[in-house]
């Protein structure tokens, strides 16, 4: 039954209401109803990733409907999913409200009145609520005010596509590890299971229908695996060579840490200081038959774990505000602080300086993040090289299909939005 569907999606996204992340938020409400009663997957899914995508437009219209605050966070989130269902025609208007008023009554019984009041007059302020939603930018585009004058300010000519892309499904977009297939050979294969796809450039390629990852061909084998065009420029960027010693700092899930042993003969450290995610790089090396040095370890100051070799390559993909795979993450949006991006940045150079003693002399390191704030990226480049005196950067050159300022890749319709610098040893 919809209205089950609903209910479950709303006590998800109730909690990113709340603040709390998408993805475990998920998992935890899955557990809770064990999956032999969730039947809808894919359909809660839509529900929730579309909700929370066009929270600007249903938060609008709630503030046009609703006079007072509405207390129950979980009422809340279930109007949110039904606006979304009702604006982008998931079904007939009468089922989706009459679903929704069951779904209420499992929340609280007293308030299903409420939620069909509600909807019901939505439904006749239709048009009109839609032509002034058009005067609200944060409804318009579906971003917090500040985030999209903060875009605005810093790409006063992309500003617009940055935030529509942000707002779109991502691409599923494989890598292929040509250590055990060749690409054209792997485009063959989708071809006899009539999957359609594109080829990207180098090991890439994107599947034009999602499915999911027991379904695509060779994938339990490792033969592909699932890695974003931008993310894959990593390996090739760092300029690897046979038999170098290499550190992927800030590893997990390892997909970058999997991509540079596929093209290369390389000893490979990887570190990780979440422990749950180090197991999860483990798992990324074993089903692609590799062979890295895995350590639950952190990078910092100390790096005890380091045996003082120094390293040729270091690959440093720090954590940030993930702010260019919003469309991976519909919940970041909502969740990030304009203050957050000092304390990103500080961490980021922290890290920075703490990977840089343990590379060789003219070795190179690449720096990373899924950031489209110069805070986090550019900033922090400049910051570094002032306080050292033997860093150089160099020269980085994209693939002609990368939209990019600079070292800025912005997000586009086949790759998300990353940053690169690549600095050597002098």
């Amino acid at each position: 039954m919809m209205n089950h569907s609903q209910w479950l999606a709303a006590m998800i996204v109730e909690q990113v209401l709340l603040g709390k992340n998408l993805n475990k938020s998920f998992d935890m409400i899955l557990k809770k109803y064990n999956n032999s009663e969730i039947d809808n997957l894919s359909q809660i899914k839509d529900m929730v990733y579309g909700a929370i995508r066009d929270l600007g437009k249903s938060n609008f219209y709630i503030n046009k409907l609703v006079q007072n605050k509405i207390e129950n966070r979980c009422l809340e989130a279930l109007l949110h999913i039904v606006l979304f269902q009702i604006t982008h025609e998931r079904s007939n208007n009468f089922t989706l409200v009459n679903e929704a008023v069951d779904a209420a009554k499992k929340i609280d019984h007293k308030k299903s009145a409420f939620i069909n009041a509600v909807l019901r007059n939505f439904l006749r302020k239709k048009d009109a609520l839609q032509k002034e939603l058009n005067e609200d930018e944060s409804a318009v585009y579906s971003y917090p005010n500040w985030w999209i004058q903060k875009v605005k300010n810093q790409y006063p000519e992309n500003w617009k596509d940055i935030l529509i892309i942000g707002n779109q499904r991502p691409p599923l977009t494989l890598r292929i590890n040509i250590k055990k297939i060749g690409v054209n050979e792997y485009s063959t294969i989708l071809d006899e299971h009539r999957i359609n796809h594109t080829l990207v450039g180098g090991e890439c390629l994107i599947i034009n229908t999602p499915l999911g990852v027991d379904k695509i061909p060779g994938f339990l084998e490792g033969k592909v695996s699932v890695q974003d065009f931008g993310a894959q420029l990593a390996a090739h960027l760092i300029d690897l060579k046979k038999d170098q010693k290499v550190l992927d700092a800030c590893s997990a899930p390892g997909g970058k840490a999997c991509h540079m042993l596929e093209l290369n003969e390389v000893e490979l450290i990887a570190i990780e200081s979440d422990k749950q995610r180090t197991m999860k790089i483990q798992e990324n090396i074993d089903r692609q038959g590799l062979k890295a040095t895995i350590l639950n370890k952190k990078i910092s100051s100390q790096n005890e774990w380091w045996d003082k070799e120094f390293f040729d390559r270091i690959l440093l993909d720090v954590p940030c505000s993930a702010s260019g795979i919003v469309r991976r993450h519909v919940d970041i949006k909502w969740l990030r602080r304009i203050n957050d991006f000092k304390s990103f940045g500080d961490n980021q150079l922290s890290l920075l300086k703490s990977a840089w003693p343990m590379l060789k002399e003219n070795g190179k390191l690449l720096y990373v993040t899924c950031s489209v704030f110069e805070e986090e990226n550019r900033d922090v480049i400049e910051k570094f090289k002032q306080d050292s005196d033997n860093v150089s950067e160099l020269n980085i050159n994209f693939p002609s299909n990368v939209v990019h300022i600079e070292n800025q890749i912005l997000p586009s319709a086949t790759h998300d939005g990353l940053f690169y610098a690549l600095l050597q040893k002098n």
